[in-house]
């Protein structure tokens, strides 16, 4: 497993020092965020730690939505009320993102599908369900399909990530370069968000064109340290991840799947998605043609109308 090198662990905790004023208002300001703003769902204890869950509506299946790196909860606000009028949604914040206590288990798919099952089992909340998760959250949802077929009824992948594109093996130079820059910035933010220059920056985590009766909840998250650490980790830790989701059984044929796709990203993104076209006989991919990447922000009413499909299907 690729994990933070010791010397990028003492390198940050040196420049935490070096900059100790700043790292101090740093502190001072992450504390007042949490009092000045409280997470609308509640903390829930599993067996690796404590984890922020929003729990809404009632019913069977229930639906769990699975933010993408760098992602919360809130990144799902548009949609969740909705589903809530039909099923049980939950949505959460994976260890050490937003609300929730500090990551201590591996940053990869299968770390997280293990985190998300001690979560369900503390809640009560009984298979069967119907997965939808966002970019690198898409290819987690996938694991928890493959590996536990006879709980689920459905899965939406919003614009999730191909494995191929953590894979190093066939990788385009274009990719590789690419690959190369999010590592150099992640690992920057993790050097740095101690001493609060991302604040003075505005170089927050999370999602972009929240509703604006969120954003203040939102900047109390997406400048703290924690958060810019895990999401180094699960860069760091994605090769694995996708070798977790290449190895796993393949999705049961019988499996509905919708693959909703971005219309505005080109190229290998595009040739992707549509590689996640053919998960199963029984998928199907609908193209966002003016949506970005976060459609369940820009076009929410898409992911809504999926998911309700999904349900209805486990309905009949």
């Amino acid at each position: 497993m690729t994990e933070i090198p010791v010397a990028e662990k003492a390198l940050r905790v040196l420049i935490a020092g070096f900059a100790a004023p700043f790292t101090c208002t740093q502190a001072l300001l992450t504390l007042w965020d949490k009092h000045a703003s409280k997470p609308s769902g509640k903390r829930v204890a599993t067996a690796q730690g404590s984890l922020h869950v929003q729990v809404a509506g009632g019913g069977c299946p229930a639906v769990i939505l699975e933010a993408g790196m760098g992602g919360t909860s809130l990144d799902w606000a548009l949609v969740q009320p909705e589903i809530a009028r039909m099923a049980t949604v939950i949505s959460y914040d994976r260890a050490g993102m937003g609300w929730s206590g500090r990551a201590d288990g591996p940053a990869t798919c299968g770390g997280y599908v293990r985190e998300l099952r001690l979560l369900l089992k503390s809640l009560d909340v009984r298979p069967p369900y119907v997965l939808a998760g966002h970019s690198y959250g898409g290819m987690i949802m996938s694991l928890f399909a493959a590996l536990y077929p006879e709980e689920v009824e459905g899965l939406l992948l919003v614009d999730a990530t191909p494995v191929s594109f953590y894979l190093p093996e066939g990788m385009s130079p274009v990719r590789r370069q690419q690959r190369k820059s999010n590592r150099r910035q992640a690992r920057l933010g993790y050097l740095l968000s101690p001493t609060g220059l991302l604040r003075l920056l505005r170089r927050p985590l999370g999602a972009r064109r929240l509703p604006k009766s969120l954003h203040k909840q939102a900047g109390a998250i997406r400048y703290r340290s924690g958060a810019y650490k895990t999401l180094y980790r699960e860069l760091l830790q994605s090769e694995q991840s996708a070798r977790e989701l290449q190895n796993a059984p393949m999705l049961s044929e019988a499996l509905p799947v919708i693959v909703l796709s971005s219309g505005t990203r080109g190229g290998e993104w595009s040739k992707g998605q549509r590689s996640l076209a053919g998960l199963t006989a029984r998928t199907r991919q609908i193209v966002a043609e003016d949506s970005p990447h976060s459609i369940q922000i820009h076009r929410p009413e898409l992911v809504i109308a999926a998911i309700k499909e999904l349900l209805l299907n486990s309905y009949s």
